[in-house]
Formats: C-alpha cells, structure tokens, sequence
C-alpha cells in the first residue's frame, strides 16, 4: 500500500471529520464527515452551502479571519448543524495552505464532543454545587491523612473552630481540635476498624480554647493513588446539648423539689437531722456549690450559730468556726433577712462591713447566697450556698430551691417543737401521775399514823382524863399532822407553772440571812454554829421563792441531821465560778451511806434516818424539782460519820 492508499484509509476510518475546502466551499470530506452531519454521501455534503452547517453563520467568517490572521488554529469550540438541522459541538482545528499557483484552501478536522461537553458540564454543574454545598451548608466538611492531616476544609469548618482561614485550620496539628487531644487517636483508630462512625459525641476545642460538643460522622475511603482518608462531616450540637441538660436539670430540679415536699411530712424527730444532712448534700451537687449550710438565730443574745454543714469534694468545713458570731458584725445579711428576703453577694470583695467581708474571705468564699427561715413574722436563721473555687451569679433555680428547703426547715422546726412540747408534757403527766402515787402513799401513811395516835390517845384520855402528859402527847401528834398538811400545800404550790412567776434580782447574802434569823432559836437550842462565807455583793436573777425554799429546805436539813454531840457546824458557801454560782451547804454530821441510798437520795418519801426527826421525805425531793426547774442543778457528797455537803449550781 502507496503512501495515498494509507492516508485515505485514515481519512476514511478516523472518528473525526476531516476536510479540504476553498472560498468556493468543501473540495473534500471523509466518511466521518458525512456521518457526523447526518448526510448520505459525500457528494451531497459538497452540494451544501458550508455556512448552513454553523448554527451561527458568522462563526465561519470568524474562523477564516483567524486563519488569515494567524494561518492555524486549533480546538475551536463552535456549534454546527447537521442535515435535520439538529446540533451538535465540535472542536474545529484548521490549517491554511497555498499551492504552486498561489491558490489558497484549508485543511481541517472536526471533533463531535457533544457528550464530552455535557459530561463536563454535568462535572461542573456537580463541581459547583458542591462547592456551594460546602460553602452553604452548617457542617464542617473535611478531609484528613493520617499523616498530612486536614487536607481539604470548607469555610464553615474554620468558622466553627474560630479559624481565620481554611490554609490556618490545615497547618494545624488535628489533635489540637479536640478538648483531649488523645482522643483524636481513639477516634481514628475506631474508624479503621469499623469502617466508619455516625454521630459520636466529640467535644471540640475551638482557637481560643473555648469548648462545643459535635456529632462527628467519619468514613474511611481509599483514593485512587492508593493512599487512606478519612472524609467526615461535624455538626455543632452544643445549643441541643445545652437544652438536653436544661431539660434534665428542670427534671431533676422538680424531682428534688417533689422530694423536699413530701421527705419531712411523718418523719420520726430521730431521723431529722440526717434528713436536713442529706438534703443538704442533694442540692448542693445539683446547683454545684462548694458548701451548703444552716444557721440558727439567738436573738437575745444578738448570735448566729452553723448547726448543719455539707462540703463539696476538696472543700474545708467551717461548722466549727462559725459558732456565737455576732449579728452586729453581718449587718447586710441580717437586715435582709429580717425583711424576708435573700442576700446574694456575687462577689464578697463587694461586701461593705470590713469584719465580715474578712470572715467570709478566711473560708475562701468567693461568692455566696442566703434565705432567711422566717416563722410567723420572726426571723430565726437561714440557709445558703457558698462558692470557694470560682465566683458565681446565682440562678433563679437556686433562689427557688433555697426559698423551699429554708420553708421546709421552718416547718420542720415547728412541728419539731409542737412534738417535744407534747412529749414534754406526756412526760410531765407521767411524772405526776408517779409522784401522786407516791405522795397518796406516804400521805396515808402519816395521816393513819397520826390518826391512829389520835385514837388511842382519846381512849387513854377517857380512861384517865386527868393526866396531862397525854394531853401534850395529843398535842404533838396533832402537830405532826398539821406539818404534814403543810408539806402538802408546799408540794401542790410547787407543782403551779413557773413561767407564770417573775425572776427579780436577788442578794444572796440576805436571803440567806433571813433564813438563819428564822432558824436562829432551833440553831440556839441545839448549840449549832452556823458559818457564812458569801460575798455581800453576790447577787442571783432567780424566782425568790423557789430560792427561799431551797436554802430553807438545805440549811434546816443541816440543822436536823448534820450535827453530833462533839461536831455542831454547818457551813454556808457561795461564789461565782465562771457561768455559774456555785452554793455549798456542809455539816459535820451523821452523814449518808450514798452506795445505799445514791440512787434514791431526791425520789420522794426516801428517808435516810430511823429517828423521830426523819420528816416526811418531801424536803430534798422539793429541793431538787426547784432546782430544775430554774435550770440549776444539785449534787451531794456524803461520808458516814463525817458529814454532808449539798451543792446547788445556779445560772449566773
């Protein structure tokens, strides 16, 4: 095969439409050509005009300016017509040439790129949404190598973690994306053995260290050079996360609100205290304070005192220093609460009152909240968070919760209070009941001994009415009985309510005077020393009477059984001991045998002596019941054959 044999079987069977044409029109078409341009025969093609095959005829004229111009071109996109006058694209590549006799025509291929062209479009079409998608959408987008690390982020991907630019967010090491940048390993190692991961909570850090949860979904895909990468996508869920915990804590906030209603109603007084522990430790973890606690108001005395404390984890207790402080020193706080409302103090460098500001500031206490507990129109304490790590502006939720615990702490003080009341009183009942029981006893007792004197002296006396010694005998038995009906008005006048009567200010020196004064004769009779060691300006806020009884009851106790026939003092002591006065009655007598009768030395009717002077056993039981009702108390040590000494303690 010549030369031109090859060249027209290329022409022939080359895809392309090759031609040869002059000003004149088309002088040569291939096969290609005709069947591109719908025709049946080459020689049809060469009947048609050639500017009815442009779809714009001014494309052609275009064309051969350009070919003037520059002799050549190639890969002209231009729009042609075939013979059913439908379209296509072709890419146009010509050449001029001229022969021996200076004629000129060109040589030219045609390229049908009518599908490439719509796949390119369809490329870009997809290239541009995509671009928009990325530029778009709300997810950050991107694409990670194991060891380049991002190579590829859209714009919201930097605008999420605070970036300035996407060439920023690929210069920077991937781990520093995550709150724990470990965990950047964790999570890659999960997607290449499983595959790929959907929605996994992530928490980010963005540039300037602030934090947002993501839901990050990932898959590993392999390129085509061969190499891994992880193409994923995070949504920035922190708003939903945020209301996800509102949520929660708003179910919690009720829950813990149900449970302070109804955790104090029916609950035993053995198990309050624990209760108020626990509820304390409840809402200082749900609001996250460092230190949740009560205090008690002593009004009279002008005090607060911290009688429950819980502590967060790491934080010191202060119970222990926060005992008798002066309310004078916190005037915003109680000025505050006496109108019923809450202090908050965001930041305690704000508190005015300089002793306060550095009690508060020597337990660290950077910000903090108080609720007054308010009973009727009384204020008697509050309750408070503290926070000792960081400052804190305190929440409606917490105003709330704080509001009902110190309601509930009110109400559990009053019903506290109205239980130990009656159970005080039950116990009185009780306690009466046994001492009528007792009293009915020994009041039988004298009074049908008395009588039954009574009776057969009458009988003597009938026999024998001229003697007199019986009738001094019927003297003294009538006596005897009077004194006992004496020490039962003594005993139903003590069993009147005291806080019925006045305390005034007494001095004890006198009244113990006139006790001895009225037992001077008795003391003169029986020889006895009374010694008084009291200072004259010692002085007592007491209910005189009860006072009166005492001494009486101590001093002519002394007098009947603290005296022999070689020892007759009784000595009277007196002296401040620090909160208290300290009373002491000593005698020199008989003495009591306190392993014997310790245990029953002030139970009424108890008698510790078989004379004629035992009495009725009412004295030291009276004494004692005076004793304490006053809040005093009494003690006694005794020794056989060597005397008594009774001492009183009474408040200052």
């Amino acid at each position: 095969m010549n030369f031109n044999q090859l060249l027209e079987s290329v022409n022939q069977n080359i895809s392309e439409a090759v031609f040869r044409s002059d000003k004149d029109g088309l002088i040569y078409v291939n096969n290609a050509f005709v069947k591109i341009f719908g025709f049946s025969s080459e020689d049809e093609v060469k009947s048609r005009n050639i500017s009815n095959m442009y779809k714009d005829p001014m494309d052609r004229s275009r064309l051969i300016k350009k070919l003037k111009d520059d002799q050549s071109y190639e890969n002209e996109e231009v729009v042609f017509k075939r013979k059913d006058n439908t379209e296509f694209v072709g890419l146009v590549s010509t050449i001029m040439h001229k022969d021996e006799s200076g004629n000129v025509f060109w040589d030219g291929a045609i390229r049908d790129v009518t599908k490439e062209k719509e796949f390119l479009d369809r490329i870009r079409h997809r290239e541009q949404l995509l671009e928009s998608i990325n530029r778009n959408i709300n997810e950050a987008i991107y694409r990670s190598e194991n060891k380049m690390g991002i190579i590829y982020a859209n714009d919201e991907f930097a605008k999420m973690f605070g970036y300035a630019s996407i060439q920023e967010v690929m210069e920077l090491d991937p781990s520093d994306l995550y709150k724990n940048p470990a965990q950047r390993a964790d999570v890659g190692e999960e997607v290449i053995n499983k595959g790929s991961i959907e929605n996994k909570e992530v928490e980010f850090r963005r540039k300037d260290g602030s934090t947002f949860w993501g839901l990050l979904n990932s898959i590993k895909v392999t390129g085509v050079d061969g190499k891994v990468y992880f193409d994923g996508a995070i949504r920035n869920v922190s708003k939903e996360k945020e209301a996800e915990q509102s949520l929660i804590k708003h179910a919690e906030m009720q829950r813990i609100l149900i449970n302070l209603s109804t955790k104090y109603i029916d609950l035993p007084l053995a198990e309050v205290e624990q209760a108020i522990n626990d509820s304390l430790k409840e809402l200082g973890e749900f609001v996250g304070a460092d230190r949740c606690y009560v205090f008690d108001f002593d009004m009279e005395k002008g005090l607060c005192n911290n009688t429950f404390e819980w502590c967060g984890k790491g934080v010191e207790p202060e119970i222990h220093n926060n005992q008798n402080l002066p309310l004078d020193m916190m005037p915003e706080l109680v000025e505050a609460h006496l109108k019923g409302k809450p202090l908050i103090v965001d930041d305690v460098r704000n508190v005015s009152r300089a002793d306060f500001k550095e009690l508060l500031e020597s337990q660290n206490i950077k910000s903090l909240m108080t609720m007054p507990m308010i009973h009727g129109k009384e204020c008697v304490g509050f309750v408070g968070f503290d926070r000792v790590k960081r400052h804190h502006q305190a929440s409606e939720k917490e105003v709330i919760l704080l509001e009902l615990f110190s309601e509930m702490l009110v109400n559990i003080r009053i019903r506290t209070q109205n239980e130990r009341e009656l159970h005080k009183l039950f116990s009185k009942t009780i306690e009466q009941n046994q001492r009528l029981k007792d009293f009915s006893y020994i009041t039988s007792h004298n009074f049908r001994s008395s009588v039954a004197n009574l009776v057969g002296l009458l009988a003597i006396i009938e026999d024998d009415p001229g003697n007199k010694q019986y009738f001094e005998m019927l003297k003294a038995t009538a006596l005897k009985l009077n004194l006992a009906i004496d020490a039962i008005n003594d005993l139903l006048n003590f069993e009147k309510d005291i806080s019925k009567l006045d305390k005034k200010e007494i001095n004890l020196r006198e009244v113990i005077g006139d006790i001895i004064i009225l037992n001077k004769k008795s003391a003169l009779d029986k020889q006895i020393e009374l010694e008084l060691d009291v200072p004259e300006d010692l002085t007592l806020r007491i209910l005189p009477a009860y006072l009166q009884s005492i001494l009486h009851n101590l001093i002519t106790n002394a007098m009947k059984y603290g005296v022999t026939k070689d020892r007759r003092k009784i000595k009277i002591c007196a002296k401040k001991e620090s909160k208290e006065v300290l009373l002491t009655v000593a005698d020199q007598g008989r003495g009591i045998d306190l392993e014997r009768y310790g245990g029953k030395m002030f139970q009424l009717g108890s008698r510790f002596h078989a004379d004629e002077e035992s009495g009725h056993g009412m004295g030291l039981y009276m004494t004692k019941q005076q004793v304490e009702a006053i809040n005093g108390r009494i003690e006694v040590e005794s020794e056989l054959n060597k005397g008594t000494k009774f001492k009183v303690f009474f408040n200052a």
